[in-house]
Order: structure tokens, then C-alpha cells, then sequence
């Protein structure tokens, strides 16, 4: 009995150490893994601010200062490259400076109004306007009737519903966006910033 309990002894010992190796691996790989995602996420980065800075030189309009102004919008929560991205694709559609900020103020009001994740809500709108897609906007309570929007941008410059651009049709939908953005979360303009989550700020600055 005594040499069988000895040799159970030596069988956990060596079942241990092959746990405690397979623990330091999985920990080790997961360390790598991790170091690896930061320096591929920080090389995107520094691709986008070059991309950024040769486009300016061509076309002179800086989306490093809209991303800017973006982020500061949005109390600093939104990610660089969450931003840039969104900047991008929101001036190829011909939105100005201007308008992108306004609409990331709006995703920070209505993130705070509706308890959702700001980086969601501010890439709904921006996609929501850009493509003139309803049902990117529903979550955020925007309810969004392309006829209605584009007759009453029509009404209010003189101009024929049927006959509109496609940028005026993007502006009359970003009018109407913007529009309900202020009626339905306007009235948390001096609060929003004190209900940032402190949590996410720091995420997305170690991030």
C-alpha cells in the first residue's frame, strides 16, 4: 500500500509540472500575442497619419485636424483610429469639417442618453448619413424617411425634390439626422461629458 500511495505521489508531481509548463506557455503565447496586436494596431496608425498628411499635401484639407476634432468631440472616448477611419469616409462623401464634428457630438449625446457604446454609435451615424441607410439609424432612435428629407431640403432652398444631387441629397439627410439628434438628445448638452465612462476614456488612451 505504501509503495502504491508513493508512486501516486510521484504520478500528481509529474502531472503538476506538466500543468505548470502548459500554464507558463499558454501565458507566455498570450504575452506575444498581445505585444504583437499593439505594434500591428500602432503601425495602422502611423500608416493612417501618412496617408493623412500626403493627401493634405494634394488636396489641402487635413483629416489629421478633423480627427482631431472628432475626438475631441467625443470627450477623447473614441479612438484615433476609430475616428480616422470614420473622418475618411465621411469627407470622400463630401461632408466639411463642420458637419463630421457635429455628427460626433451627436454620437456622444446619444450614447450617454441610450447607454451605448460611443465608437458603435458614432460609426452608425457616420454610415447612416453617408449611405442614406434607415436602419443603421434606427438603434439611435433616428428615424430616418428619405422622401420626407429630401422634401423638405428641397422646400427650404427652392428646389425640386425629384431633381436633387447626390450631395443634396446627402445634406438634405444630414440635415434631417442632425435635426432629430438635437430634438431627442440635445437637452443632455451640458451633462454629457460628466457621464463619459471614466473606464473607457482610460481604455481607449492605453489603447
Amino acid at each position: 500500500v505504501e509503495s502504491g500511495t508513493k508512486g501516486f505521489a510521484r504520478m500528481q508531481q509529474g502531472t503538476g509540472g506538466l500543468v505548470q509548463s502548459y500554464a507558463i506557455l499558454a501565458s507566455t503565447l498570450f504575452a506575444l500575442g498581445a505585444a504583437f496586436r499593439a505594434m500591428e494596431n500602432a503601425a495602422n496608425v502611423e500608416n493612417q497619419i501618412k496617408g493623412f498628411r500626403a493627401l493634405a499635401q494634394i488636396t489641402g484639407t487635413s483629416l489629421l485636424s478633423i480627427t482631431a476634432s472628432v475626438r475631441e468631440a467625443t470627450g477623447g472616448l473614441l479612438a484615433f483610429q476609430d475616428a480616422a477611419q470614420q473622418t475618411a469616409i465621411a469627407s470622400a462623401a463630401g461632408f466639411t469639417k463642420d458637419q463630421i464634428t457635429e455628427l460626433a457630438e451627436g454620437a456622444k449625446l446619444a450614447s450617454v442618453t441610450l447607454g451605448r457604446d460611443l465608437t458603435d454609435s458614432f460609426n452608425r451615424l457616420i454610415r447612416g448619413v453617408t449611405k442614406a441607410e434607415p436602419e443603421l439609424l434606427d438603434e439611435l432612435g433616428i428615424i430616418l424617411r428619405l422622401d420626407i428629407a429630401t422634401r423638405k431640403f428641397a422646400n427650404a432652398n427652392g428646389l425640386i425634390a425629384e431633381k436633387l444631387t447626390i450631395s443634396q441629397r446627402r445634406a438634405a439627410v444630414f440635415e434631417e439626422v442632425q435635426r432629430q439628434l438635437i430634438a431627442n438628445f440635445g437637452a443632455m448638452e451640458q451633462e454629457a461629458d460628466k457621464l463619459l465612462n471614466p473606464f473607457d476614456r482610460l481604455a481607449t488612451k492605453i489603447s
